[in-house]
């Protein structure tokens, strides 16, 4: 099980990942896929994620906004937004005065609370798969999956290859520990590093913004 000591690091590395330095209570706009309005640490995404569409909802109707206004603002979002913003600036400004509410930060707090619980349960299932071979995450390789699940989901053949089992043409990590290096020469192997190489650039300085916060020995 993941030790809850490393939340606060794998809280600080998702923020700098996804937003860097910018506020996680306003809407933002990844212009990628299917990704509509974004918005919290873990970027809540208000058009693949049904909770994120009734968090924008209770974060506008908690800031005053009317019927109408809510429906207009949460159904321009809800939809892929290849364009960025479709809001118009009346609209961007109402959505981002509510998040940015004490009512509204309350709300995206706990929104954010659930999606590291999904981030909790999936690097649980790394530490697991790598246990069956007596190995153990780091906690800089913790990270890193923490940050990788957070983009893409449920590591899957990651846990393969912990299981050792050969990926993407790297051999599975010999141990006792699960290291840096290690993870990072599978990451690297992924076809969406290949793709986007500075991405995991920006990657591995997310990760440097969480290992301070690292506990002792971890």
């Amino acid at each position: 099980m993941a030790d809850t000591a490393l939340i606060p690091a794998i809280k600080a590395a998702i923020h700098v990942n996804e937003l860097g330095s910018a506020s996680p209570y306003c809407l933002t706009f990844a212009e990628l896929g299917q990704s509509g309005a974004s918005f919290g640490i873990f970027q809540g995404d208000t058009n693949v994620d049904p909770a994120a569409r009734d968090t924008l909802r209770q974060v506008l109707a908690a800031g005053g906004a009317g019927a109408g206004d809510i429906n207009r603002i949460v159904g321009a979002v809800s939809q892929p937004c290849p364009r960025g913003n479709p809001l118009d600036e009346a609209d961007t400004t109402l959505a981002n005065r509510a998040l940015g509410s004490a009512a509204g930060m309350s709300l995206v707090d706990a929104m954010d609370g659930r999606l590291l619980n999904i981030v909790l349960a999936e690097l649980d299932s790394s530490i697991a798969a790598a246990a069956t071979r007596s190995l153990v995450l780091a906690g800089v390789s913790q990270l890193y999956i923490a940050l990788w699940v957070n983009m893409t989901g449920p590591p899957g053949m990651l846990n393969k290859w912990l299981s050792g089992t050969p990926e993407l043409g790297v051999p599975p990590p010999a141990g006792p520990s699960v290291t840096r290096v290690n993870i990072e020469t599978y990451l690297h192997a992924s076809s969406y590093f290949r793709l986007h190489p500075r991405d995991f650039v920006h990657m591995s300085d997310s990760v440097d913004a969480g290992v301070p916060l690292l506990p002792a020995g971890v």
